[in-house]
C-alpha cells in the first residue's frame, strides 16, 4: 500500500503538479505560475479567493502574501491526488518573488528523499544534493519541535528551488525564489521591521490617546443619558 502511494504521488508530481515538463527545465515557474507575476494573475491562475491575499507591510515596499490550498481548488481534476497541502505565494511590489510548497504529511508517508528529488528533477533537471540527501530526517534542534534540513536544490542564473525535509510533521517543503526579487524583498522586510520599531512609541502614544478619547466619549454619553432620565 505504501509503495502504491509512493508511485501514485510521484506520478502526480511528474504529470500534474508540473504540467510543463515537456518544455524543458524551466525554473521560472511553478506549475502554471511564473515568477514576477502579479497578485491578480496568480489569483486568476490558481482560482484562489482574492480575499485570502494579505498585506505583510506596505513600506518601504508592498509585500503581500497569498495562501492557496490546491486540494480544495476549483476545477481540480476528479480523483486527482494533489500532495500539496498549502502553497504560499509572496509578492514584492506586485511581483511574485517566492513560492513555498508544504506537502500533506499523509500523502508523502513512505516516500524517501530520493523519491521526491527524482520527481522534482524530472521537471527542473539534475539536482545538487546536500550530505543530508542520503540520510533520514535530522532531529529537531534542542528545545524545538520541528527541524528543517535542505536536501537538494535546483538553480539557474535567475531562479532557485530548494527541497527541505521537515521533522514534525514528517513532510517535505519546496521553496522557490526569484534571485532578482528575493533580495529586494528581504531588504524591504528588514527596513519595515526597523521602521516599525522606530515608529512604535508614536503608534503606542496614538493608541493610548485614542483609547482615552473613546473612554471619555462613552462616559459623556452615559452621563448625558443618565442625567436626562434622573428624577430626584
Amino acid at each position: 500500500m505504501i509503495r502504491m502511494r509512493v508511485v501514485a504521488v510521484c506520478m502526480y508530481a511528474a504529470g500534474v503538479i508540473f504540467p510543463l515538463a515537456a518544455a524543458g527545465q524551466d525554473l521560472s515557474r511553478y506549475r502554471d505560475v511564473p515568477f514576477g507575476g502579479s497578485v491578480a494573475s496568480v489569483v486568476g491562475i490558481t482560482r484562489a479567493s482574492a480575499g485570502t491575499v494579505t498585506v505583510i507591510h506596505s513600506r518601504p515596499a508592498l509585500i503581500q502574501e497569498l495562501k492557496w490550498r490546491p486540494q480544495y481548488a476549483l476545477g481540480r481534476p476528479a480523483g486527482a491526488i494533489d500532495p500539496a497541502q498549502e502553497i504560499t505565494f509572496r509578492f514584492y511590489d506586485d511581483q511574485l518573488f517566492s513560492i513555498t510548497v508544504v506537502y500533506e504529511a499523509r500523502l508523502v508517508q513512505g516516500l524517501t528523499n530520493g523519491d521526491i528529488i527524482e520527481a522534482v528533477s524530472a521537471i527542473y533537471g539534475p539536482a545538487t544534493l546536500t550530505a543530508a540527501a542520503s540520510k533520514g530526517p535530522a532531529p529537531a534542534p534542542p528545545g524545538a519541535i520541528n527541524g528543517s534540513t535542505a536536501i537538494a536544490s535546483w538553480q539557474s542564473a535567475d531562479y532557485q528551488f530548494t527541497l527541505m525535509r521537515e521533522v514534525y510533521p514528517a513532510t517535505f517543503r519546496l521553496i522557490g525564489v526569484s534571485k532578482g526579487l528575493e533580495p529586494l524583498a528581504r531588504a524591504a522586510d528588514i527596513e519595515a521591521a526597523r521602521l516599525d520599531k522606530q515608529e512604535a512609541p508614536r503608534r503606542e502614544a496614538a493608541r493610548v490617546l485614542a483609547e482615552a478619547e473613546r473612554r471619555t466619549a462613552a462616559e459623556d454619553k452615559t452621563r448625558a443619558t443618565n442625567k436626562s432620565e434622573f428624577r430626584p
